[in-house]
């Protein structure tokens, strides 16, 4: 079975210029994922203009919209009860913008710290994620958009596929962000790939040398991309792809690169 994909640019690529994120967009003939929706010092005072700014600069764009949720600083499995109350505001807040922008899929992190290596932390992580997401995700059923949890420090899948397959809902998926896999995983992309299998709706293409975050071109870093699109083939999963580079040249020469790829092996 040919794979096609749907190819998104993270808004952070002209960051704080939506409309110019949005002109990148269209260029490259992609959708736009938002990211880092307006500035978070001042989120609780213009949300409401920010979103109707976002709004304005989307209603002539006509490539498909993903969000990407708030994260910063956000844990809805703190034991703290105000911070669990501001991070579930801003999670509610995501879906408003996602219903707003037409987004169908959310991404959202779990803010696991892999730091803390205790047996208990992973298993109180686990049960409050459960307890929040069986209340938020019927929400998504209704709106007909899908949520999907990504990686960042996660050293492995099981955090995020047993939260996923717990839910047992088709609004509640997996992301893979590559470059967050090589920094802090020791298992190939092509393990995290078959452990999610069908769980698998959206992924962040991105490179580095893992020695830090820097959501580099897809040339320049230590992951080969090449088996991870021939993974995709062969399992026949067909993500959504956002390349997450945060410079325009090197996104441009990302999506080239990754097209090359999946020509070839289409081809092959």
């Amino acid at each position: 079975m040919k794979n096609q994909f749907k190819k998104f640019i993270s808004s952070t690529v002209d960051y704080h210029n939506f409309k110019g994120a949005l002109e990148i967009a269209s260029e490259l003939n992609c959708g736009i994922e938002i990211s880092r929706f307006g500035r978070l010092k001042d989120i609780e005072d213009l949300f409401d203009v920010t979103k109707k700014e976002y709004k304005a600069a989307l209603r002539d764009f006509e490539g498909e919209v993903t969000l990407h949720g708030f994260f910063s600083n956000l844990n809805v499995a703190a034991k703290d009860p105000l911070i669990r109350e501001v991070s579930e505001k801003r999670y509610y807040q995501s879906l408003e913008l996602a219903c707003e922008f037409n987004a169908k899929t959310v991404v959202f992190h779990t803010c696991f710290n892999n730091l803390l290596k205790h047996k208990e932390y992973r298993q109180l992580y686990f049960r409050s994620n459960i307890e929040f997401f069986h209340e938020f995700i019927p929400y998504f059923e209704k709106e007909g958009i899908i949520a999907t949890i990504e990686n960042v420090h996660e050293p492995d899948w099981e955090l995020i596929r047993s939260i996923v397959a717990t839910i047992n809902s088709p609004n509640l998926k997996a992301t893979i962000d590559i470059g967050h896999c090589n920094l802090h995983s020791d298992y190939p992309i092509s393990e995290w790939i078959k452990n999610y299998g069908i769980m698998l709706h959206h992924m962040h293409f991105h490179n580095n040398y893992k020695d830090e975050d820097s959501h580099s071109s897809l040339l320049k870093g230590s992951l080969d991309i090449e088996p991870i699109i021939k993974t995709l083939n062969e399992m026949q999963l067909s993500p959504q792809i956002t390349f997450e580079i945060f410079d325009k040249d090197e996104l441009f020469e990302s999506v080239k690169y990754f097209d090359d790829i999946a020509d070839k092996l289409r081809q092959g």
